[in-house]
Parts: C-alpha cells; structure tokens; sequence
C-alpha cells in the first residue's frame, strides 16, 4: 500500500519576531536551554538573567547520557541552536520525558523537523529516540543575525532528495530494495517535487527572501515528517549524499557544517548516478554554499580516502542499499570531481 503524501502533517510552527523573549511566558518551568556556547552571549539577553542553561560539546551517545543526571528537576527543554543543540534538545527530552520548544538559529539542517536524535556511538550517526516539540519558532530576528552562509547550507537537506530518490530507484532496479521501504512512486515524486522548487528559487534562497525561506522550511518539514509517516522510511529523502557526509566524519572527525559537507556528497552521488552532476554543482554554487574540501577545514587527501573507503563503510554500517554500495571510486572519478568543484 502506497503512502498518500497528502496524509502526513509536520510539526506546528511558528514565524515572527522576539519569540524567544516570550520563552518565559509561555514555556512550563523550570526549563532548560539547550544551546551552543558561541551562541549564548549573543542570545542570553533575550532570556532573564540567570536562566539555566547546557553547552552541547558533544553528540555521542555516552557523553550526552553522562549529563542526564545535570538535567532532574527541569520540566520543559528549549532546544536553541543548529543541528546539534536541537538534536541534543530532543535527546533529553526524551530521556527525561521532558516537555520541547524548538528555536533553530540557523536553516542548516533539518533537525527541528525530525523525532528522533541524531546522536553518534563511536562516531558513527544513529537516530534514536521520540520527541515531539510542543512547536517549532522560526525567529526571523535570529535567523537574519546568523551568517548568512550557514542558512544558504540549508540547501543541502533539500537537493538531498534527488540523490536519496536516484539511490531508492537504484536499488529498486537492482532487487534490492529493503523489503520493508519497497520503492513508492508516490512518496519519491512529491520528494523530487519540492526539490524542483527548491532549485528554480535558488536566487530566492541565496538571497534569504521570505520566498526562499519558506521553499527551505516546506521541505524540511516534508524531510521530518515523511521519514516517521512512512514508518521510518528515509528512502525518499537522503541517500549517497548523506553517506559521504557520515563516511567523511567518521574518517576526519571533524564536525562539519551539515549541509555543506553534504552538498559535496551530493556532487559526487550525482557523478556516481551520472545524472545532473553539472546542474547541482552550478546549483549549489548559485545558492553561495562553498564545497571545497578546504573551506571545510579538510583535504582532498581526506576526501579521496572517504570516497575510495565508501563502498566498505556503507556495508559496515549497514546503511540503505543504493548506487554506494556498487560504485567503484578510482582516480579518474577523483580527478573529475576535484575539477568539478575547485572551478566552481
């Protein structure tokens, strides 16, 4: 039985300014913020004096574990930051059964659309958990006062949905569909849809016009939402992409801007699929979101060893079939992709 897109609903959400001053007033208490310690002496005035507050330093598993003892007495976690202070927002409240406000500072990623944690176990990604925000603040005060870099990233949990697509169709002509996310038409064309708008509003989005703000967030909410209405099915929205990205930190350790290493996944994943790799690199450029390996604070030398390891790391981690697991990396396709990027 296929899935009616039309049938899955995100989480509430909320647009304006000074929502974070009303935090107070309407978020049960005691709460706790959860957020990044760069971010705080920019957004603690807009909070009383003393407001308790956690740094996240960390995303695995053990390390967030050993701060829940820190965390009794609180009734409610606002999660205040990018990809990580949401995700570790989420983390906690569903280990302390917390109740869950969302404010993103940033549209890096799509974390606030999401139940489960990304949380890493030996620096690999798993999404665990349940956690449901009582709504999602979209502060256009905050958002404007972020780099605009680091919203234009964003881009990368959107044009994600091609790769992801062209992966599920991969595995489908091949058998090897996972039995239980059997490929659906319905599912991978509403995907390839939003992704569409995406790409013809990229002057909008480089911008960060309403317009392209809201191309951003209407597809991070189908992300969040399609992977639990479809019982966890994460076919349709990220694929090859995502799995440099994990293959890149698991190799570097560092931690990367989430959607610009996973734009540079997304140029090779389309080179591997030899579907429209020039138009997503002119694409990604037109956005403003720089993919060279070192703007990321890394080397080709660590790009090339991803990639040439990648076939053995998607089979290790046990990660959905698709054109990774087949593709053979070699130096002709490194040096294609080198000169791609670098003259972008």
């Amino acid at each position: 039985m296929t899935v009616n897109p039309q049938d899955i609903r995100a989480f509430r959400t909320a647009f304006g300014r000074n929502l974070l001053a009303e935090v107070p007033n309407f978020v049960a208490g005691p709460y706790l913020v959860v957020t990044m310690e760069d971010l705080w002496p920019k957004l603690r005035q807009e909070l009383p004096a003393g407001t308790p507050h956690w740094f996240v330093r960390s995303m695995e598993r053990e390390d967030l574990e050993k701060a829940l003892p820190q965390l009794e007495g609180f009734s409610s976690v606002v999660g205040l930051g990018g990809g990580q202070a949401i995700d570790a927002a989420k983390y906690f409240a569903w280990r302390r059964n917390m109740r869950l406000h969302q404010f993103p500072t940033s549209l890096s990623v799509d974390a606030m659309y999401g139940q489960r944690a990304g949380v890493r176990e030996n620096q690999i990604v798993r999404y665990v958990g349940w956690a449901v925000p009582e709504c999602v603040y979209f502060d256009y005060g905050i958002l404007e006062a972020a780099p605009p870099h680091i919203n234009r990233a964003g881009i990368g949990d959107v044009f994600c949905f091609f790769t992801g697509v062209w992966d599920w169709e991969y595995a489908q002509r091949t058998g090897k569909c996972e039995p239980r996310w059997p490929f659906d038409a319905a599912l991978a064309q509403h995907s390839l849809s939003l992704a569409e708008k995406a790409l013809a509003g990229r002057r909008d989005i480089h911008d960060l016009t309403p317009e392209g703000i809201g191309l951003i967030v209407e597809a991070f909410k189908w992300g969040g939402a399609s992977y639990h209405g479809t019982g966890w099915c994460p076919r349709h929205i990220e694929g090859v992409e995502h799995f440099i990205f994990y293959a890149l930190e698991a190799h570097t350790g560092v931690k990367f801007l989430h959607g610009q290493a996973v734009c540079l996944g997304l140029v090779a994943g389309a080179m591997m699929h030899g579907r429209r790799a020039d138009e997503l690199r002119q694409a990604v450029a037109d956005v403003g979101v720089d993919i060279r390996p070192k703007s990321m604070g890394i080397t080709w030398r660590d790009v090339d060893a991803a990639l040439r390891g990648l076939r053995d790391f998607v089979r290790r981690t046990e990660l959905p079939f698709g054109i990774a697991h087949d593709f053979v990396v070699d130096d002709a396709f490194l040096q294609r992709l080198r000169d791609m990027v670098e003259r972008g």
